[in-house]
């Protein structure tokens, strides 16, 4: 990575975290997703105490089994909808336009389909790439990190927007290499400060969630700063 790549990365970060700090409500997708999981969790913790006191043991199982798989998926849904509505956000809040949930949302929605495929088809990429050594999954990773801005901010297909992402990435691998350095190095603060937060008990916990929701936001407006500075051609 040149110097000027660097320079590039170092800015990127920069601006994302000022425009965090400008639009705070960037926050509330992510951090409303993880109320609404945890909430289900409850519900769905009291719906398998109920089946087990009502049916036994084996009643308790199933719905553990069945309910945990629809838990899962809901709360997959959500994290997928609520990644994307940082997306159109953060779009907004770069071009200094005051970002609305509810409009970013409907964008969302409007491209669900295409948004839930890619984002399977990435997930199944990375999967397959990861049971060859590794490498390959974290290569695919890499040049098919633009996937979802693809789809929400060009309008691009599911298969259009993994081949966009890639084209962009093989096009401009030393922006994109500064983005990824960043984004590790920034793992690992947030994994130190929030096993320093978790020794506290339940506040700590809760607190490295609300951390958690602010990191996930921040990286994507950095992501989605690198991708908008990318050239076209």
């Amino acid at each position: 990575m040149t110097n000027r790549a660097g320079s590039d990365a170092v800015s990127h970060f920069k601006a994302g975290w000022e425009v965090l700090k400008r639009y705070p409500v960037l926050l509330v997708p992510p951090l409303g997703a993880q109320v609404i999981v945890v909430v289900l969790a409850v519900l769905f913790l009291g719906s398998v105490a109920g089946l087990t006191v009502a049916g036994g043991l084996a009643g308790g199982l199933a719905g553990l089994l069945a309910g945990g798989a629809l838990f899962m998926l809901l709360g997959g849904l959500l994290s997928l909808i609520a990644s994307g509505v940082v997306i159109v956000m953060a779009r907004d809040a770069l071009a200094a336009r005051e970002p609305v949930m509810v409009e970013a949302l409907n964008a969302v929605i409007a491209r669900f389909l295409d948004v839930l495929v890619a984002s399977l088809l990435l997930t199944l990429i990375v999967g397959v790439g990861m049971l060859f050594f590794v490498v390959p999954g974290l290569l695919a990773a890499f040049f098919l990190i633009f996937t979802l801005p693809a789809v929400l901010l060009e309008g691009q297909g599911a298969v259009d927007a993994l081949r966009r992402s890639a084209y962009l990435v093989k096009e401009n691998i030393g922006p994109v290499a500064g983005l990824v350095v960043g984004g590790i190095l920034a793992v690992v603060v947030f994994a130190i400060v929030s096993r320093i937060l978790e020794v506290v008990p339940i506040l700590g916990h809760l607190a490295a969630a609300l951390l958690a929701g602010v990191f996930i936001t921040y990286l994507s407006v950095v992501g989605v700063r690198v991708y908008q500075s990318l050239p076209r051609r």
